[in-house]
């Protein structure tokens, strides 16, 4: 097979980071300075457009011997290969495809040729940017540090000196392009196609599977999703004059110049007599309901009527949830849709991460209808929305998932495969019984409220199910005390620790096959480290050891991958030193590559998210196959755009249910809705 590397450098007005690459390739002022090329295990070739490679740019590329190709060499060597590689291949899709073919005519690179490696990489346990990546490989060839320096700086404008603007003042894009740095840029690039070769080279090859789930991926996030932009203009219109409203009161409280100014606002709240230590969300939250307890208690004191105000304040304006109205206005391409709202492979386990306006993070909202909200918006009566749904920035976090809207002529079906984690970690313990709640339609929140307070199904309450709810959701993967009391207070609930140890008891007394499934894991993965080549089972899952990689092999046959897997001794919580499984991973706080220890929990988790994402991509492959076309997924949702008329709810979620023949007596169920605008 002929495999050609490319890579391509580009400059822009536009921001990539901020806008992604979609509206980027897009943009007028994007232009292409060089495409190298690198057949396997030859130097590589660079190709110029004609408006970059003058007379003194060819002079400085013949200096430095830099190895040129025409066009129709450069057509010639796109249409001979039989797998076109790159790293972050999107990237390079999409410009060829707005740029090359769209503004230059050139044929369209065929997608079904296309490979990543920054794919592989990932899929395989190693991190996603191409020098880490490479690092993390032993890669005989490495990204150019110097020439990444030039490479951003020659991306975007610079300012023009005082003579150039005098001499050209209608000019409105300077940039950095001395001959020598152009022809020095392609040097870079032929280096960077060098080091993805290399890193090729020391990675295994995608699955068939996952091969057209990455190509799948492409296809949805260059599909994107339509935008109801003139009511994102006006709810970020609305926030944005909130916002300077709040702070000219805040300016006017206290004297300070903006609410972001953390520590002069630490001290003057901590000056007016509040109990208060930091000033992030909890924070505030806490010394606001201090205060409400304070006056339900007939405290006489209470706090300083300007300290809770000034708290209001900073609650209010810290809503990270309006920036997304402003990144949506910034992001959304030409035709009104945003496009590249996906990371394939963003988690270890294989489920994908947000990007740009990252629907996986959206808030879920304070009322449920938002259509009155939206109108009052747009008709410009900000009085209204306050009157009827209080703090503007609360409203409009509860209005962002009605932003997105279908296309037109069209209708969202969408569908949430319902407690898709519980089921599966049921699945893969053999918890016949916690199955036999799912098949039977009951509510496990309240089958394990009943369980820890020993009472009959029907009589569990609001409280007590919320309880077992928070039970459920921390206890499944090993989680103990902590886990259990963080969760609970992310619920409002607080409980003395004594009832926490028993609740959490209880919890495992009822689940004896999960509490043994974790310990199966933990053995397995320690056996298999012990012993590479030798394969482990623990239930459906097995395990062995290669090339100094733990690699646990999923029911779907997909592997998850952790590398430089080894035994090293390691302090518990309650004190015990004992010897654990270590890998080098991506951590998913610090994105960082570091030493990360498994147990049994952790284990079980990342196999159920993971069995939880094959079912979640199977289930939207067979919706696509029967003409429901995927426009977003989040987490276990995914939404589709269809005709309206077309299709059916039930026929939605009966697709996305439909039992992939490697999970048999796994009860899935979905629960879906239609309509015009996104919701939760």
């Amino acid at each position: 097979m002929s495999i050609l590397t490319i890579d391509f450098e580009t400059r822009s007005a536009d921001d990539l980071k901020a806008v992604g690459v979609y509206h980027y390739a897009s943009h007028p002022t994007t232009q292409v300075l060089c495409l190298a090329l690198k057949e396997r295990g030859k130097e590589p070739v660079v190709w110029m457009p004609e408006d970059v490679l003058t007379p003194e740019v060819r002079f400085a590329a013949q200096a430095s011997a830099l190895p040129l190709i025409d066009t129709s060499a450069m057509l010639s060597m796109i249409d001979g290969a039989d797998a076109i590689e790159a790293h972050n291949a999107g990237f390079e899709l999409e410009i060829w495809r707005r740029v090359m073919s769209g503004r230059w005519g050139f044929p369209m690179l065929p997608a079904k040729k296309l490979r990543c490696t920054a794919a592989r990489a990932v899929v395989a346990g190693y991190p996603r940017p191409l020098d880490q990546a490479g690092a993390a490989v032993l890669a005989g060839e490495w990204k150019d540090d110097q020439g990444s320096r030039l490479m951003m700086k020659m991306c975007k404008p610079r300012k023009p000196t005082k003579s150039e603007a005098a001499s050209d003042p209608d000019r409105v894009l300077w940039w950095h392009e001395r001959p020598e740095d152009i022809a020095r840029l392609a040097e870079y690039c032929c280096q960077d196609t060098r080091a993805q070769e290399s890193l090729s080279l020391a990675l295994p090859e995608l699955t068939p599977q996952e091969q057209s789930l990455f190509l799948f991926d492409l296809t949805v996030n260059l599909r994107g999703i339509s935008v109801d932009i003139d009511a994102v203009d006006a709810i970020a219109d609305a926030t944005t004059a909130n916002s300077r409203r709040l702070t000219s009161e805040f300016q006017d409280l206290t004297g300070l110049d903006s609410p972001t100014q953390r520590d002069a606002t630490l001290r003057l709240l901590q000056d007016m007599g509040v109990s208060i230590s930091g000033l992030t969300s909890r924070d505030v939250d806490d010394a606001m309901t201090e205060e409400d307890a304070a006056l339900l208690g007939d405290d006489a004191a209470g706090m300083d009527p300007k300290a809770m105000r000034v708290l209001e304040i900073r609650k209010s304006l810290s809503r990270s949830s309006v920036a997304k109205y402003h990144a949506m206005r910034r992001a959304v391409c030409e035709d009104g849709r945003l496009r590249g709202l996906f990371m394939y492979y963003g988690a270890s386990t294989g489920r994908w991460a947000g990007r740009l306006v990252q629907p996986q993070n959206f808030p879920r909202g304070a009322f449920g209808d938002v259509d009155w909200a939206i109108a009052l918006f747009q008709a410009g009566d900000v009085e209204a929305v306050e009157l009827l749904y209080g703090d503007i920035p609360v409203v409009a976090s509860t209005c962002l998932r009605g932003m997105l809207i279908p296309a037109p002529g069209h209708d969202f079906i969408a569908a949430d495969y319902s407690s898709i984690e519980g089921r599966v970690l049921a699945w893969l313990a053999r918890e016949e019984t916690a199955l036999d709640v799912y098949r039977a339609g009951r509510d496990p929140y309240k089958v394990a409220a009943a369980a820890i307070y020993h009472v009959a199904y029907a009589t569990v309450d609001k409280a007590q199910r919320q309880v077992g709810k928070v039970a459920e959701l921390a206890c499944g993967y090993q989680g103990s005390v902590g886990a259990f009391s963080a969760m609970a207070a992310s619920f409002g609930l607080e409980l003395p620790e004594e009832e926490v140890k028993e609740i959490v008891a209880k919890w495992r007394a009822s689940r004896p096959r999960t509490t043994a499934w974790w310990r199966a894991l933990e053995d397995a993965a320690v056996a298999a480290v012990a012993s590479p080549g030798d394969e482990f089972r623990a239930g459906p899952v097995t395990m062995s050891a290669m090339d100094r990689a733990l690699i646990i092999r999923l029911p779907s046959g997909r592997c998850l991958y952790y590398r430089d897997a080894r035994m090293e001794d390691k302090e518990m919580p309650w004190g015990q030193i004992k010897p654990v499984v270590a890998y080098n991973g991506v951590d998913s706080y610090s994105r960082s590559w570091k030493i990360q220890y498994l147990y049994g929990g952790k284990i079980a988790e990342n196999v159920t998210q993971a069995v939880a994402r094959d079912i979640l991509c199977r289930g939207m492959l067979m919706a696509e196959a029967g003409g429901y076309p995927i426009v977003m997924h989040v987490h276990d949702e995914a939404v589709a755009e269809v005709p309206e008329g077309f299709g059916s709810v039930e026929g939605f979620e009966a697709l996305l249910c439909s039992q992939p023949p490697w999970a048999a007596g796994l009860p899935l169920k979905a629960e879906g809705w239609r309509g015009k605008r996104y919701r939760k």
